[in-house]
């Protein structure tokens, strides 16, 4: 008995002890989600950097020029940014292409130093195809503390 309660002391210890795994993603990947605005001809949305600051921007769709507009007072933990990048991996290995591009869209995108991967969908519309990418970007608008819902 003694040697049971031991051994499950010893194993409770080890697991209590245990930190987060690493972030297996290449560091200098940035996350951008937002609105595609398909008749003023720009994206607007936020933009969250490797280091955990959030950004709001808007880009230009014709010639891609990126403008800062401002800073949030939000600041994401590395784990949270991990794991949110690793889904948005995970959903572009999965659907390698998802572009429905209509008056008003949503988009997600993950850049990387040497890649950009972009998801795009009508903000009328919750299709099967967008599911999994309208749930990364509900769950981005609620880290920074915009609750715009995927489908609007």
């Amino acid at each position: 008995m003694r040697l049971a309660i031991s051994i499950a002391a010893v194993v409770f210890t080890a697991c209590a002890s245990t930190s987060p795994p690493p972030c297996t993603l290449p560091p200098g990947h940035v996350i951008r989600w937002g609105t595609w605005l398909d008749s003023l001809g720009r994206l607007e949305g936020y933009q969250l950097a490797w280091n955990g600051t959030v950004s709001r921007y808007q880009q230009s769709i014709h010639s891609g020029q990126l403008r800062i507009l401002d800073t949030l007072d939000v600041r994401i933990e590395p784990q949270t940014h991990c794991a949110v990048a690793t889904d948005l991996r995970n959903a572009f290995v999965q659907h390698q292409t998802y572009v429905v591009i209509g008056p008003v869209s949503h988009y997600v995108e993950l850049t990387s130093p040497t890649a950009t991967a972009r998801a795009v969908w009508d903000a009328r519309f919750e299709t099967y195809g967008s599911r999994h990418f309208r749930a990364i970007f509900r769950w981005l608008n609620h880290l920074v503390g915009n609750d715009e819902a995927a489908h609007r």
